[in-house]
């Protein structure tokens, strides 16, 4: 009984291990990062309730005794209220806020999704540089078994090559070993962002050649902080416009009284009475100057920032098209390099020495692994040219990582 319980515990544990998380599911659990959540129930507030302003703005009831009579008593009902200019403006500032919640929500999920693009790219090359590193160890093993040979038969006297050999194998092994300490790594923020510490299993990535078109495309987009800071600036201006339209309300208020004396005729008994504010230079002066103010700030920063967002996506799509000439570039050497010193040709053309074959093919894999390398910050750099543009968080959301671009369901 006790070995069937172990043996079930072990089969856990492997399904556990072996558990995968698509990077389609990781990157739909941006939209329930918390900070997005938050940002949700502002949004929903919002929407929920209508902030209009209402048409009469204050209703008063007012009462008072003539001469200690309580049959002389006076009543009034004053009502102040709001122009038909006013409640329009602040439909339209209603409007602005829920339109500023919704660009604050698509900031926060852009900033949460980065670091999950960024884990599915550490994950993808994480798997392909270990492949690599496992093809550097296997030539490196058999290069130290040649040299141990030839040690062995008095061929070779020198051991530096055997030492140096050994120093590149144990080298590969620290390497192997750091792999498996970023899988952990990356399994433990998969388990930060879903819940889960699962690994996450990228089988392929879109192609770098792909990769031009949709990076010209995403420079034409602008990102949410450039959208907010918009928002602002109409915002500022729209209070602005209410503060001019409460300074140009005139009248203050409209009364209706009634004195409850008995002895004076009915038609004598009914008040009716107004309050007008004179057009005289008091606080609403500064009210409004202090409007305008924050409205030309407003402006200001809103040019500013999408100035800063234009200079910083030239700056990062410039960063992309470097990255991908210099793969570019390393590709083609690769594949010249393969064709100029394939160890197949090589050997049938009568070199038959298995020193400088194994030299080759490390050779091969060196460069390979340079252009992984530089790989890897090609993509590491289309992402943050994608971030800066906004695309991101664009709707609907598509993964801009898949071969087929395909969208992201939440």
């Amino acid at each position: 009984m006790r070995a069937l319980v172990s043996i079930i515990s072990i089969l856990l544990s492997c399904v556990a291990i072996h558990a995968q998380l698509s990077p389609n599911a990781l990157l739909a659990s941006a939209w329930d990062d918390p900070a997005v959540q938050l940002q949700r129930e502002q949004q929903a507030y919002l929407d929920g309730h209508d902030f209009k302003l209402p048409l009469l703005n204050e209703l008063q009831l007012r009462t008072s005794t003539r001469d200690w009579d309580p049959t002389q008593q006076e009543l009034a009902i004053r009502l102040q209220g709001n122009t038909p200019g006013m409640k329009r403006t602040q439909a339209s500032i209603h409007s602005a806020m829920k339109a500023m919640s919704e660009v604050e929500q698509l900031e926060l999920v852009q900033e949460a999704i980065i670091g999950r693009y960024e884990l599915v790219v550490d994950a993808y090359f994480a798997k392909r540089t270990r492949q690599l590193l496992l093809r550097q160890q296997a030539v490196l093993k058999d290069k130290k078994a040649v040299f141990a040979e030839q040690l062995a038969l008095g061929v070779e006297q020198d051991l530096d090559d055997f030492f140096r050999a050994e120093q590149d194998l144990l080298e590969v092994e620290r390497q192997l070993h750091s792999l498996g300490t970023e899988t952990s790594l990356q399994r433990s923020l998969a388990k930060i962002y879903t819940g889960k510490a699962d690994t996450v299993a990228v089988d392929t990535l879109i192609e770098p050649s792909k990769l031009v078109f949709l990076a010209g495309g995403s420079l034409e987009r602008l990102p949410p902080s450039v959208k907010r800071e918009q928002l602002q600036a109409q915002l500022a201006s729209l209070k602005l416009e209410m503060e001019r339209k409460e300074s140009r309300n005139l009248l203050d208020f409209v009364q209706f009284g009634y004195t409850g004396n008995s002895n004076d005729p009915l038609n004598n008994r009914f008040r009716l009475g107004a309050g007008v504010t004179l057009p005289w230079p008091n606080a609403s002066k500064l009210q409004i100057q202090n409007r305008e103010l924050e409205a030309l700030q407003a402006n200001a920063e809103a040019a500013m920032e999408k100035q800063a967002a234009e200079e910083a996506m030239l700056r990062k799509g410039a960063e992309f098209g470097q990255q991908m000439e210099q793969l570019f570039f390393l590709e083609q050497q690769v594949e010249d390099f393969a064709k100029q010193y394939d160890p197949q040709r090589l050997h049938a053309s009568g070199l038959s020495n298995p020193e400088t074959l194994l030299r080759v093919k490390e050779s091969l894999l060196s460069l390979e692994a340079e252009a992984l390398a530089k790989e890897k910050d090609m993509y590491q750099a289309y992402i943050a040219m994608l971030a800066e543009t906004g695309a991101l968080s664009q709707q609907p959301a598509v993964n801009w990582l898949s071969p087929n671009l395909e969208l992201i369901a939440r």
